[in-house]
């Protein structure tokens, strides 16, 4: 039996939780790999989390306690990561904590903004602590080999079982926003480009889930420009988004900085055909006119023309979302994740061979 310790976000929102619990519930009946989570979130008293510099300083222990004691126990520890402070606070002691008991860590790297935060030579000494790295894009990884360090692709997994495919025929102008409601997602251009389809199809609709720092801003924006039709439904778990995406017809995405988010898989399995920013790392999934359209970023008037041209051509619109399909069939099930973790953890528990070695042996069939 192999144990495997994931370090991982369990309580936030965003892809490095979703793909971790798809990992951990993937896993789960296996017989010869036990993963268990060590969050980096632990829970903490409603009344302590709302305070922002506290709740960090509160979790911290709790961290390090509940790390040291299944890293004990561990043969492998598998830790997610984003950049700057989570990779300080809490990436950093997990790849140390690992290398002290001397188990193998992987280290899953999983933010778009890596280009600005891995020039930084104490991060590089960390990740060279690590024995592989893994990606879930070839865009990461190709960035990663500028600064000499190499590293494996696993790409994300999508839930087909619950993200269900549904035909959109006759396609309506319902548009889904599903991202934070930060400056990095640039929601403020979906809602301009809804604002300009909708002078032209006043029957259009935006709905926006998800939370965050520029929520206020927004809604502001829609009231003081008069956009009607847009929605705002505020957070929403990841169970439910799903049900979501059946309500609508069309993703849309502006974001300004990105890797792979899970958004775009995610409607590619709904049915949903997408129009996108080309930001970071979204080209790697999103090929333009094959399976979803790209624009610009920063560019609202060629998001609404993108939203037009899927509404007037209904056979592009199938185009796309029979390719989309096809790709979660392919690059994003969750078989196809499985054989390569398989084989990367029963490698990593055998004798001691380079990280090269080591990916080699992941890749092989």
């Amino acid at each position: 039996m192999i144990r495997v310790c994931v370090v991982a976000p369990k309580y936030m929102t965003g892809g490095q939780a979703i793909e971790a619990r798809t990992l951990v519930h993937g896993f789960a009946d296996d017989p010869d790999v036990r993963l268990e989570l060590q969050p980096i979130d632990p829970r903490l008293p409603a009344w302590l989390t709302r305070i922002r510099g506290v709740r960090t300083v509160a979790r911290m222990p709790l961290y390090l306690a509940g790390l040291i004691r299944r890293v004990r126990r561990a043969d492998i520890v598998h830790v997610f990561t984003a950049a700057f402070w989570p990779f300080l606070l809490t990436t950093t002691p997990a790849v140390l904590i690992a290398r002290l008991f001397g188990r193998p860590v992987i280290l899953n790297y999983r933010d778009g903004r890596a280009g600005a935060h891995i020039g930084a030579r104490w991060v590089r000494w960390v990740l060279r602590r690590c024995t592989v790295l893994v990606f879930p894009s070839e865009f990461l990884r190709d960035l990663f080999r500028r600064f000499g360090l190499d590293g494996e692709v696993i790409h994300n997994v999508v839930d087909t079982r619950r993200f269900r495919f549904r035909r959109r025929d006759p396609l309506r102008p319902v548009l889904i926003s599903c991202r934070l409601l930060e400056r990095l997602y640039a929601v403020e251009n979906t809602i301009r480009a809804f604002a300009l389809l909708r002078a032209e199809r006043p029957d259009a609709r935006l709905i926006v889930i998800g939370g965050g720092d520029q929520a206020g801003m927004l809604r502001e924006l829609v009231r003081a420009e008069g956009i009607a039709g847009v929605e705002f439904h505020g957070p929403v778990s990841h169970d439910e988004v799903a049900d979501w995406f059946d309500r609508a017809d069309i993703l849309v995405n502006s974001s300004r900085e990105d890797n792979m988010p899970h958004s775009l898989i995610e409607a590619f399995s709904s049915g949903l055909p997408v129009v996108t920013t080309a930001a970071g790392g979204i080209p790697y999934i999103v090929e333009h006119e094959r399976n979803g359209l790209l624009v610009p970023t920063d560019d609202p008037p060629a998001m609404a023309r993108a939203v037009a041209r899927l509404l007037d051509d209904p056979a592009l619109a199938r185009h796309l979302v029979d390719e989309g399909r096809r790709d979660c069939e392919e690059r994003y099930s969750w078989d196809a994740a499985r054989q390569r973790w398989t084989a990367l953890y029963h490698t990593l528990v055998g004798e001691e061979i380079a990280a090269t070695d080591l990916l080699a042996a992941a890749r092989a069939p």
